[in-house]
């Protein structure tokens, strides 16, 4: 299959329907000690990726497909130094070496960009429903929020509220944050070939405030970027991706109907873990493994009701018919949290979290 060809297709029908559009252009002006905040909440995905084809600009193998959830949440504040030259990442109050090396690569092409000097401090603090666990996709919530904090003290407030040019600069730290700066149903447009400005996640017409949703949180020592390099080397690999492009044409076919998603979402996370563990990686747990044995029973005589996940363990059941859900939640007999379609958390916490970070800034050159 040629996956540009197939790309390419997918795009000109996003573009002739209104849903994709060329990024606006903002003009940058940065202000020493200026303070700009930015939030997300993750996502779950109904199409999948693992991969890049382009691992500098964090380019995928092909679209995917989300919505957000409601099970973290992810502040990010960003301070620039006009005479500043050390980045600085604290996260959750701590100093995250780890996501500096993570953010060097993302801030080299920003600053390229923008043809700013100068350097920017991130004060980033998640709130979350749950203690540890893997596969509640919060990174791409950090992605998201660093990525519109930065966008918002460099280009202002409107260039802020444009979730395109937000999606375009998360994808530089997550392939997955992409989407998560989409508020809603989004599909990352992410193809071998696409030009780099070319490839960011756009809102699409589907209706997923219907869909019920609870998730069941494990943790696993699994870090997602071996998944995609893991991924690759798959025999199933191509098969998987060149499914992927024909499914994607039949949901856009289908208007993206929350059906049809939710029934692909279920299908590819057993497609993902196929792939994983053709390398020898296995992203479940025995708690999880009970609780999709105990989904798989279940659907026998109730088909409306869907399951899935991504590189991790906690699984996210959905269905349209909320009393079919609660059916199943109690036949599980296991911990979960159910998710919602109005989150309100950043109402909650913005004003902690501007104290909060603004009291650090204060306290730092």
């Amino acid at each position: 299959m040629d996956y540009r060809f197939e790309g390419e297709a997918i795009k000109r029908k996003l573009s002739d329907a209104g849903i994709y559009r060329p990024l606006n252009e903002y003009n940058p002006e940065p202000e020493n000690d200026r303070i700009s905040i930015g939030y997300s909440y993750p996502i779950k995905a109904f199409e999948k990726f693992l991969g890049y084809y382009d691992s500098y600009y964090n380019i995928a193998y092909n679209p995917s497909i989300s919505f957000n959830t409601d099970f973290s949440l992810i502040f990010s504040a960003c301070r620039y130094k006009a005479d500043g030259n050390k980045d600085i990442v604290v996260l959750d109050g701590k100093p995250a070496d780890r996501y500096i090396e993570r953010y060097r690569k993302p801030l080299e092409f920003f600053r390229k960009n923008t043809d700013i000097k100068g350097s920017f401090s991130f004060y980033i603090k998640r709130y979350r429903k749950y203690k540890e666990a893997k596969g509640m996709s919060e990174s791409s919530a950090v992605a998201s929020a660093v990525a519109r904090s930065i966008i918002k003290n460099v280009y202002g407030d409107e260039a802020g509220k444009d979730d395109s040019i937000v999606s375009r600069y998360a994808r530089m730290v997550s392939g997955s944050g992409t989407r998560a700066a989409v508020n809603g149903p989004s599909i990352w447009l992410s193809y071998p070939g696409i030009s780099e400005k070319e490839s960011f996640a756009v809102r699409v017409p589907s209706d997923v405030s219907k869909i019920n949703y609870a998730i069941f949180p494990e943790n696993i020592d699994y870090q997602t970027v071996s998944a995609h390099s893991e991924a690759v080397k798959s025999p199933f690999y191509e098969s998987w991706i060149a499914e992927k492009y024909r499914r994607i044409g039949e949901i856009m076919n289908g208007d993206f109907n929350v059906n049809d998603l939710m029934e692909r979402a279920t299908e590819d996370m057993f497609s993902l873990n196929s792939v994983l563990m053709s390398r020898g990686n296995i992203v479940q747990t025995p708690e999880s493994l009970k609780t999709l044995k105990k989904f798989l029973e279940f659907k026998k005589n109730n088909n409306d009701i869907y399951i899935t996940g991504d590189t991790g363990p906690s699984l996210m059941v959905m269905s349209l018919d909320k009393s079919l859900l609660n059916e199943f939640l109690e036949f599980s007999g296991t911990g979960y949290l159910m998710g919602s379609h109005s989150p309100d958390a950043h109402h909650k916490y913005m004003n902690e979290f501007r104290k909060e970070s603004d009291e650090y800034f204060s306290n730092i050159s």
